[in-house]
């Protein structure tokens, strides 16, 4: 009877003090963890923080969208787009480079490069995980895995580990021989209950600390003090290495060492190296966007560069067939034939072919550009650039140049943030080379009572031994170590290669650092060589020009001159004459469009081509990317101007 009034007893304290115990480390771990803005009540949404996806209970889990919740994107309803064969009224929707990048930028999560466009190995279609995204930096950020840890990962060495263990067990077993009071062939019948509950934690400077708490309870038909009794401690622990692992910088570089060094798994978990690896992927995000924005206004000028060369061969079609009003009025003039209409007929059709080339450019053109710009096609509406090129001779200086490029070229702070990860990688490989010399120490409070809680006193017992935690907390029983603890691999082979391969590293990254830097000086070489070529080209096409309209002049007067009494000329020089005409005006253009992307190649080359369009980064999704809006004309789309045909339009 007073075994099973023990037993109750021992269990409600027992229950008791681990709800208490579990509800106060519940709280004091998750409560500072709480986060309000994770509400669950709606299928797949991304919140702050966190990516929900829910399926309908209902939803055949074979669907086709099954398990991402997916739904068909705009893509599946995108219109009919504009062919030759078919051509509506268009509006133009006029736009200046600034607005389609302000436009990029708002709608693009996915960072195109429209060089792969129509490409066998578009990386978007082929590997698509590769692919740069707004997601990229928050991904580094939130790793996990080893050597690609984010900061909170590499944090998460340094919790606090909470651990608890509560085991009951009851044994009966038939005794040979006598045993402490039990008649042979009795039974010793003995019911026990083990609880431990520990905290630990690992310190910056390479330590670790760690308080537990255990319990053993005993109850069994051995006379004795006590029927059941409990016997348990409060225990606090402490190491410190002072050899390999030990210091501050070697913790925040690798995280806390390793129990054993032979099984080190690499010295970049810490919390420094992961601020570098978000760094890089910043540095890699940036380059992307460049990139972008680059493709973006080469793009932005293919489509100015096909509306120019379509206004030019729509106005060499309006000459031809003017040329060919004038032969067929002429027809019964003498000299009159049929070959003559017949290669004037033939002048207008190939200004014709010329129209629709340039005009298919226009479509293609503007899809691409859609494409890079993250918006829908519209069969009714044509992106129409108004900027112009740069035509005005821009001087930039060198030596200001040169400092910029060799400052702020994300390649260069990308390297030199791998080559400090590398310093920092080497000097914690230094640090484990070696022997592992640890202090030790440890202190413990003993307790021992009849019941967990309840009166100190029993009438059995001469001493106040009621209660378990009375005893605990007096600290009268009492225990304490200290000391060293030393061990060492033989030779220290494995952690001798890891300093030798972290000096290769080291040495490999600066290489590559003076490397990038002759590259870098070269490349902005040809860029001032490209930008002062393409400026003397444009203006040397611009005579070219004017040569080709004298010429041009110079052939209609000779023909409508009539000198030699004949009705007809030879129409070669005239149509030669038309044809350099359209020809030298379709280069200008280009001359002129490589000269503004020759500038543009030189901010680039110095790193600044984000501040001429007023970009800045951020990293998280939401706010990746943004575009300042000073200078822009309108935060809103453009209103599209009037209905136009292309094919229509009236020549410069």
């Amino acid at each position: 009877m007073g075994r099973a009034v023990a037993l109750t007893e021992l269990r409600r304290g027992v229950c008791l003090t681990t709800l208490v115990r579990v509800i106060l480390f519940t709280g004091l771990l998750s409560g500072c963890r709480h986060d309000p803005h994770i509400v669950d009540e709606e299928p797949y949404r991304i919140l702050p923080g966190r990516l929900h996806f829910d399926l309908d209970p209902e939803e055949d889990e074979s669907s086709e969208y099954n398990q991402l919740g997916y739904s068909p994107s705009y893509a599946a309803l995108t219109p009919a787009p504009i062919r030759i064969q078919d051509r509506p009224e268009i509006v133009h929707w006029d736009l200046p480079l600034q607005e389609v990048v302000l436009h990029a930028l708002s709608n693009s999560k996915v960072i195109r490069q429209g060089g792969q466009f129509l490409s066998l190995n578009n990386a978007l279609l082929r590997s698509p995980e590769s692919v740069a995204t707004v997601y990229d930096q928050r991904i580094q950020s939130t790793g996990v895995l080893f050597g690609q840890r984010g900061v909170q990962a590499a944090l998460s060495e340094f919790d606090t580990q909470f651990t608890t263990r509560l085991l009951w067990g009851n044994s009966s077993t038939t005794q040979n021989n006598a045993n402490m009071g039990i008649a042979t062939g009795s039974n010793l019948v003995e019911d026990s209950m083990q609880f431990q509950s520990s905290l630990q934690r690992s310190l910056y400077s390479g330590g670790q600390v760690s308080l537990s708490h255990n319990w053993n309870y005993t109850s069994n038909n051995i006379p004795r003090l006590f029927p059941s009794a409990y016997d348990g401690n409060l225990k606090a622990e402490f190491r410190q290495p002072l050899l390999a692992g030990a210091g501050s910088q070697y913790t925040r570089t690798a995280g806390p060492v390793s129990d054993n060094i032979q099984g080190v798994t690499g010295v970049q978990q810490g919390i420094l190296i992961s601020r570098i690896n978000n760094t890089l992927a910043q540095a890699d995000f940036e380059l992307s966007v460049i990139a972008y924005m680059k493709e973006l206004e080469a793009q932005y000028w293919k489509l100015h560069q096909a509306y120019q060369t379509h206004e030019i061969e729509q106005s060499s079609l309006d000459d031809a067939r003017r040329i060919l009003d004038i032969v067929q009025a002429r027809a019964n003039a003498p000299g009159g034939d049929l070959a003559r209409v017949v290669e004037a007929r033939e002048g207008v059709l190939q200004s014709e072919k010329r129209v629709l080339t340039a005009l298919d450019a226009i479509y293609s053109n503007e899809s691409q550009l859609r494409l890079l710009m993250g918006i829908t096609l519209d069969p009714e509406t044509l992106i129409h650039p108004i900027d112009a090129p740069i035509v005005a001779e821009m001087q930039h200086d060198w030596f200001h140049s040169l400092d910029s490029a060799l400052s702020r070229r994300p390649e260069l702070r990308r390297q030199k943030a791998a080559i400090r990860s590398a310093e920092l990688q080497l000097l914690a490989s230094e640090n484990l080379n070696r022997p592992r010399l640890d202090l030790v120490a440890s202190g413990q409070t003993n307790g021992f009572g009849d019941a967990l809680l309840g009166p100190r006193n029993r009438p059995s017992a001469a001493r106040p031994l009621g209660s378990a935690y009375d005893r605990l907390f007096r600290f009268q029983e009492t225990g304490w170590n200290a000391g060293v603890e030393y061990s060492q691999p033989l030779g220290l082979r494995i952690t001798n290669e890891q300093v030798k391969n972290s000096e290769l590293k080291l040495a490999k990254s600066m290489t590559l650092l003076q490397a990038q830097e002759a590259q870098i000086v070269h490349e902005l070489t040809a860029a001032f060589q490209a930008a002062d070529f393409t400026y003397v080209a444009m203006k040397h096409q611009s005579q070219v020009l004017d040569n080709a309209t004298d010429r041009l002049a110079a052939a209609e007067a000779d023909y409508n001159s009539n000198k030699d009494g004949r009705g007809f000329l030879e129409l070669d020089s005239l149509n030669r004459a038309r044809e350099i005409l359209s020809a030298a005006a379709v280069e200008l253009g280009q001359a002129q469009v490589a000269y503004s992307m020759a500038i543009t190649d030189i901010e680039y080359h110095c790193g600044r081509l984000l501040d001429r369009y007023q970009v800045t980064l951020g990293d998280a999704p939401e706010a990746a990317m943004n575009v300042a809006q000073i200078g822009v004309a309108m935060t809103e789309p453009s209103p599209p101007s009037a209905p136009v045909r292309l094919d229509e339009e009236e020549s410069p």
